[in-house]
């Protein structure tokens, strides 16, 4: 016996907080559906009963014909509700393997901050780096102080050590994971003219923050190029308001960001 399966239900527990669950979405019961089934399938049993015994007899041409008509309506309602079935039944199966590689997703999470908290102690410890769950993803901020100087892009031999701790942890993720590195700044423009020579806008600093540090990733730590990407989101996606020093500090950050894999 089918079990009743909510489908709207279950793909609600899968959405991820990116998207939001259409109250509206009808349900549907497996169950309902089997009885149904099981009805057509009395209707045309009675349909062949019913031209069986009126075959032979040429008085009973407009019983015949009902008993045909009925026969038909029978069978076309059999097929389709075997098929309606089948397509949920499928669907039931996608949306529970989701659900179970959605749970060993946020296992292996869970497992990366503990192993990141273990190994960049000093830097969690201050604040300067930071591991989180946004919008259903894995998070790690690291303050641009720790990575580079003031109006620098080039890591620095600390950044670059705490790029390679990082990256040993990223290494151990599944091989589908792929890490969007996303250089982020304040909102106050570029004053010096020495630096502003190198990078005129927040958007050309913050683009080639993240570009070295994927290539450090891959060049130098190891982490394939096809699961890296480089963002520079400029001041256009802080973390804070950039009304005090303290919280522009935290928006002048690297963020790397485990995403879905990439489609094939």
């Amino acid at each position: 016996m089918l079990r009743s399966v909510r489908v709207s239900v279950l793909a609600c527990a899968l959405a991820l907080p990116l998207f939001a669950c259409d109250e509206e979405t009808p349900e549907v019961d497996l169950v309902k559906l089997r009885a149904d089934l099981d009805a057509a399938q009395a209707d045309l049993k009675a349909a062949k009963a019913a031209q069986s015994a009126h075959a032979g007899d040429e008085g009973c041409a407009k019983e015949l014909e009902a008993a045909q008509a009925s026969l038909a309506e029978a069978k076309a309602k059999v097929e389709a509700q075997a098929a309606q079935i089948a397509e949920l039944e499928g669907a039931k199966g996608s949306l529970e393997g989701q659900l179970v590689a959605k749970e060993a997703a946020l296992e292996a999470v869970k497992a990366l901050q503990d192993q990141l908290a273990k190994s960049l102690v000093e830097e969690i410890e201050t604040g300067d780096i930071r591991v989180s769950q946004r919008h259903g993803y894995l998070v790690i901020d690291v303050s641009d102080k720790v990575l580079f100087a003031v109006g620098e892009a080039e890591l620095s031999e600390r950044g670059k050590k705490v790029i390679t701790k990082l990256a040993d942890s990223l290494k151990a993720l599944p091989d589908k994971s792929v890490f969007q590195v996303g250089g982020h700044t304040d909102n106050q423009p570029i004053k010096s003219e020495e630096v502003k020579a190198k990078f005129p806008t927040n958007w050309e600093l913050s683009a080639a923050r993240a570009t070295n540090v994927v290539r450090f990733l891959e060049e130098t730590s190891g982490v394939p190029g096809e699961r890296l990407v480089a963002a520079g989101f400029s001041q256009f996606r802080p973390v804070a308001a950039n009304n005090k020093e303290k919280n522009r500090a935290k928006n002048r950050r690297i963020e790397i960001a485990l995403l879905p894999p990439r489609p094939k």
